[in-house]
């Protein structure tokens, strides 16, 4: 649920700031010969550093978004680093190499089954109450693609820790597939339904299977990517509202744990296929945690930076917007509300 007279109290409370001051109003205690790209801005910078912060503060627009945009990326490496790491300690001798690798092929796919099961509770109360509108069904299908891709590498590869968890997750997106049939299709229609679904996933399997394993493992990378950043198409709103609900905090645990421990699994086995989408998915995984602390005042840094970042992209879309009205305020906070509550993996 969105909180009341929360959209936005943090970017209107005390004096006027600046377009680019969308901080936590840090810079309305400064004077403005401090903000950088101002007035008082230097206009020659000799050093490749300097050139380098006047590009960062020219499209960031204040120095502490500057700082905040440097330790979110640096908390996001450092989390990844930590991930690469383990096969390092392992070639000093402080753990077992096969000890390790034998454990994380058991416990890779436990929490992996642990997240497909995950939305069943959501598809359930969804087939309860009959009403698929907030059922993600992007992301299942997009979780579809990557299980049938991966059960073509698995059996490339014949790597039983990636075939069976890959098939499990199909049988599971296939089961969330047949609820939100079942309550948008007025007289079932199953059979032309189990057709089709069999055809596609069959299909897409025996070309997953006869693919080459360089194209195969680019497929597989694009599609992890995409699903994990599915969440983010609500990050403006989450930013504008502070309202985190996009973002289940139990989801983004399990995401972060899952990519975690494949990654660390695929650099023991030195596995690129598994490797790539999974320490991308990490990286996209922790930084919503990090949207989630932000939102909830626990973090150390600001993020709203990143607002400043999306609306210089569409500066276009902000110079049609039409004049402000009653009406198109309050459909606009309804419009802003509805996709704050969708229920994203």
């Amino acid at each position: 649920m969105k909180v009341s007279g929360s959209s936005g109290s943090y970017l209107q409370l005390g004096p006027k700031l600046p377009p680019t001051a969308l901080g936590k109003g840090r810079l309305g205690l400064l004077p403005q010969s401090c903000w950088f790209g101002g007035t008082a801005s230097p206009t020659r910078l000799g050093s490749l550093g300097g050139r380098l912060r006047s590009s960062l503060v020219a499209v960031l627009g204040a120095p502490f978004q500057v700082l905040d945009a440097v330790l979110t990326l640096s908390a996001v490496l450092t989390a990844v680093a930590a991930v690469c790491a383990f096969p390092a300690l392992t070639r000093m001798g402080w753990l077992d190499h096969e000890v390790l690798t034998l454990s994380l092929s058991l416990a890779c796919p436990l929490i992996t089954i642990t997240s497909y099961v995950a939305p069943t509770g959501m598809v359930l109360e969804a087939v309860r109450r009959m009403k698929a509108s907030h059922l993600p069904m992007v992301v299942f299908k997009a979780q579809a693609a990557c299980n049938i891709l991966s059960i073509g590498y698995g059996l490339q590869i014949a790597n039983a820790a990636v075939l069976m968890t890959n098939l499990f997750g199909l049988a599971c997106q296939i089961l969330f597939f047949a609820g939100e049939h079942y309550i948008r299709a007025a007289d079932a229609q199953w059979l032309p339904f189990a057709v089709k679904t069999s055809v596609i996933l069959n299909g897409g399997i025996v070309i997953a299977r006869s693919a080459p394993m360089n194209l195969l493992g680019q497929f597989i990378t694009v599609f992890n990517i995409f699903l994990y950043s599915c969440p983010l198409m609500n990050l403006g709103a989450v930013l504008r509202t502070r309202n985190s609900s996009p973002f289940p905090s139990f989801m983004v645990g399990i995401n972060v744990v899952n990519n975690a421990l494949w990654s660390i699994y695929a650099l023991l086995i030195e596995d690129v296929v598994v490797l790539m989408p999974s320490i991308l998915g990490y990286a996209c995984s922790f930084f919503q945690v990090l949207l989630i602390l932000w939102c909830r005042n626990r973090l150390p840094f600001d993020l709203s930076f990143l607002l400043a970042i999306i609306q210089k992209a569409k500066p276009s879309r902000a110079s049609e917007v039409e004049p402000s009205t009653p009406e198109s305020d309050h459909l606009a906070e309804a419009s802003e509300e509805q996709d704050g509550n969708e229920d994203w993996l």
